[in-house]
């Protein structure tokens, strides 16, 4: 594992397990709860020491939560926002890692991407949420997490190189 990654995951287990879900509808604002933020870290520091991007991270609340439900759609979608409020607190972190590393360019076009990144997210995901229940379990929250996650693998990674010294 890199220092940057021991440092960013030591520093998101010890700092945002508070941090508020704010990129998604008010209704969905809740905060991340320590031990869903504990797992998702875990299984990131497992990825970063074999090498991955840690995809196969994205989904170890929701999906678990998920089996337990018995299929209700309304205990399926909690799930989901469960873990987005995680991966937002990680995708937060991760685009701060960005601006930290002093390539403006770089900043600038992370934040750029935001606007046009959630918009994009939640008109797909939208979608979901008006059709025949099931196709994910969670509908639209799933989908919203899983975006979100793949976006903080990214910056995750894009943090890394900005802040190599």
């Amino acid at each position: 594992m890199t220092v940057f990654s021991a440092r960013f995951l030591t520093a998101v287990a010890a700092g945002f397990g508070a941090w508020l879900f704010a990129s998604s509808a008010p209704a969905y604002a809740q905060t991340a709860r320590s031990a869903d933020l504990k797992i998702v870290i875990d299984c990131l520091k497992s990825a970063d020491r074999n090498g991955e991007l840690g995809t196969a991270c994205i989904g170890v609340i929701a999906d678990a939560c998920t089996r337990k439900t018995g299929g209700d759609i309304a205990q399926g979608k909690a799930c989901a926002e469960r873990e987005l409020v995680v991966w937002s607190a990680l995708s937060e972190a991760a685009a701060k890692r960005v601006r930290t590393g002093g390539f403006k360019d770089i900043s600038n076009a992370v934040a750029e991407s935001e606007k046009g990144w959630v918009q994009q997210r939640d008109a797909l995901c939208a979608a979901f949420d008006r059709i025949e229940p099931g196709t994910l379990p969670g509908d639209a929250a799933y989908c919203r997490m899983q975006s979100t996650a793949q976006r903080a693998l990214l910056l995750r990674k894009l943090g890394a190189a900005v802040n190599v010294r």
